[in-house]
């Protein structure tokens, strides 16, 4: 499967200002095989990323790699922006949080789970709970991997 927009690898090797061959000497693979994970010919390793990561200092990279690449992750993973400002991403973090709390969702799930089992009528706040949890995991990542104002 050829990619046609950069992959994760491409996105981080590029922001860092290297070449394929610069960062195939930095973590010690070819250049073909780092062209071969760009282009999606070949799938990179769990240690490969971990390796490909700490020379790019993206610890975001295997994540967000896994997701592009593979279904695997979609579930576990929400699609998000790396590098949003860290002021805007805490922001929306702790809105996030806020929302749970104002629909008092941390009473309402208790009371949904003491009986073992979501009713017809629980039905809806359980989802609706769970939009709100899957927002809250979104902002996390997006606040973990912030760009922070070094000035």
């Amino acid at each position: 499967m050829y990619q046609v927009k950069p992959n994760a690898i491409q996105r981080a090797r590029i922001s860092r200002g290297l070449t394929q061959e610069a960062l195939a000497e930095r973590c010690g693979y070819c250049d073909d095989t780092i062209r071969a994970w760009e282009t999606g010919a070949r799938t990179a390793s769990l240690e490969a990323l971990s390796i490909v990561s700490e020379c790019l200092e993206a610890p975001w990279l295997t994540g967000v790699y896994l997701r592009e690449q593979t279904n695997a992750l979609n579930e576990l993973i929400p699609s998000f922006t790396v590098g949003r400002p860290l002021a805007e991403a805490a922001a929306e973090y702790v809105s996030c949080i806020l929302d749970l709390i104002d629909e008092r969702f941390d009473r309402k799930l208790i009371r949904m789970i003491a009986d073992g089992h979501i009713d017809a009528m629980e039905r809806k706040d359980y989802q609706m709970l769970m939009e709100l949890a899957s927002k809250v995991n979104k902002a996390y990542y997006e606040m973990r991997f912030a760009k922070e104002d070094m000035r």
